[in-house]
C-alpha cells in the first residue's frame, strides 16, 4: 500500500465518500501529459483501481516532509471555455514543469465543501481532503520540476483554501467575456449545453440565494439563460479571489482572448509570473508545437480563423436570440460588465 501511495505510476484518482477510500489508478507520466483531463476516458484507462482507506492516508497530513508549502504547486484556475487547457499544455516542459489537468480528487474536495462533509472515520473536513489531494498529486512532478495544476472550473469554490494552504504558491485566473463564453458553448452543440447545466447545478450551490432553487425552476430556464448565469456566477467567484490575492502578488488575471491573439508573449508572461523558469527558447518551441493543435481533441487542428468561422455559423443560426440573451443578462444584472476587466491583469 505504501508503494502505491508514493509510486508516480499510480494516480490518486478519486475519493469514494461512501467507503471513505481513495482510488489509486495505474497510469504513467506520458498518459497524464497527453490527457486533457485526468478522467478514465481521457487517460484511456479502464484498469481496476486500488482502494486505499482514508484512515491509512490521514497521517500524511501531519508528516513535515510532505508539506505542500515547501514546494507549492502553481495553479491555473479558470471560468471554463477560455483556453486554459492550451495554457496548461504549453506550461508543461519536462525537467521544468509538469502539468496535471482536472484531477478528480480536487473536485471531490470541492464537493465535500458543498456537502459540508465530515469524515466519520478520521474527523477530516473538506480542507483536509483538499490538502491531502495536493500531497498525493505532488509525486508526479519529478525532482526539480514545478507542479502546475489546472483544476476543473467547478473547483473555484475552494480557491481561497488552496491558496492559503500553499503559502506562497502562485496562480493565474483565466476568464472570458460573456459573448465568447456563449458562442464557445453553443458551437460545441448539445453535449456542451448539458455540461453547462451540470456545471450550473454545482456552482449555484456556492451561492446561498441560488442553492435552494428547485429542479423544476432550473429546468424551465432556457439554455441561453443558464449559460449566461453560469458565466456571471463564475466571474463573481473569480473577481472575489482576485481582489484578495492579486494585491499580494499571488494571483494574476488573464483574459483568454489574449492567449489566442498573442500566444507567445502571453506564455512568456505566464511563465515569469508563475516562476516556472522554463527557458525562453524551450517555451517558444512548445508554443509552436501546440499552436495549431486542438487542446482537447487529439489529432484535431485549431486556428483563430476556423474558430471565427464556427462562431459566425452560430451567430447566423441563432440570430437575434443571442443578443436577447446578452441583453437579458445586462438588464437583470446591472452591475455585471459583459466585457469585464478583472483585477490584477497579467503584466
Amino acid at each position: 500500500m505504501n508503494d502505491i501511495i508514493d509510486n508516480p505510476d499510480y494516480l490518486a484518482y478519486r475519493f469514494d465518500f461512501g467507503s471513505e477510500t481513495v482510488e489509486f489508478l495505474p497510469t504513467s507520466r506520458d498518459a497524464m501529459r497527453r490527457a486533457h483531463s485526468l478522467s478514465r476516458q481521457a487517460l484511456g484507462n479502464e484498469s481496476e483501481g486500488v482502494p486505499v482507506p482514508l484512515a491509512e492516508l490521514a497521517p500524511l497530513l501531519s508528516d513535515p516532509d510532505r508539506s505542500v508549502e515547501a514546494d507549492p504547486p502553481r495553479f491555473i484556475f479558470h471560468t471554463a471555455f477560455c483556453s486554459s487547457t492550451f495554457l496548461s499544455r504549453c506550461l508543461d516542459a519536462d525537467g521544468a514543469a509538469f502539468g496535471l489537468r482536472e484531477p478528480q480528487l480536487l473536485l471531490d474536495a470541492a464537493n465535500a465543501k458543498r456537502l459540508q462533509w465530515h469524515s466519520p472515520s478520521t474527523g477530516m473536513g473538506h480542507e483536509e481532503l483538499a490538502r491531502l489531494a495536493l500531497i498525493l498529486l505532488r509525486k508526479h512532478a519529478a525532482p526539480g520540476e514545478k507542479l502546475v495544476i489546472k483544476p476543473i472550473n467547478s473547483v473555484n469554490n475552494i480557491v481561497t483554501e488552496l491558496m492559503q494552504m500553499t503559502g506562497r504558491g502562485k496562480a493565474l485566473m483565466l476568464y472570458t467575456d460573456a459573448r465568447n463564453f456563449l458562442l464557445s458553448t453553443l458551437k460545441k452543440g448539445e453535449p456542451a449545453k448539458h455540461t453547462v447545466r451540470s456545471m450550473f447545478d454545482l456552482v449555484r450551490c456556492d451561492f446561498p440565494q441560488l442553492e435552494r432553487l428547485r429542479l423544476s425552476d432550473t429546468i424551465h430556464l432556457t439554455d441561453l439563460k443558464v449559460i449566461m448565469t453560469l458565466w456571471r456566477l463564475q466571474l463573481e467567484q473569480a473577481n472575489g479571489v482576485l481582489q484578495y490575492f492579486a494585491p499580494r502578488d499571488r494571483m494574476a488575471s488573464l483574459y483568454g482572448e489574449r492567449l489566442v491573439a498573442e500566444p507567445a508573449a502571453t506564455l512568456h508572461a505566464a511563465n515569469r509570473f508563475l516562476e516556472l523558469n522554463i527557458p525562453d527558447g524551450r517555451l517558444d518551441a512548445i508554443a509552436g508545437e501546440h499552436r495549431n493543435d486542438d487542446a482537447k481533441v487529439e489529432g484535431a487542428r485549431f486556428s483563430a480563423e476556423s474558430r471565427r468561422q464556427a462562431y459566425r455559423k452560430v451567430e447566423n443560426f441563432y440570430g437575434d436570440e443571442l443578443d436577447r440573451g446578452l441583453e437579458w443578462m445586462a438588464r437583470n444584472n446591472p452591475g455585471t460588465q459583459l466585457l469585464p476587466e478583472l483585477p490584477g491583469p497579467l503584466a
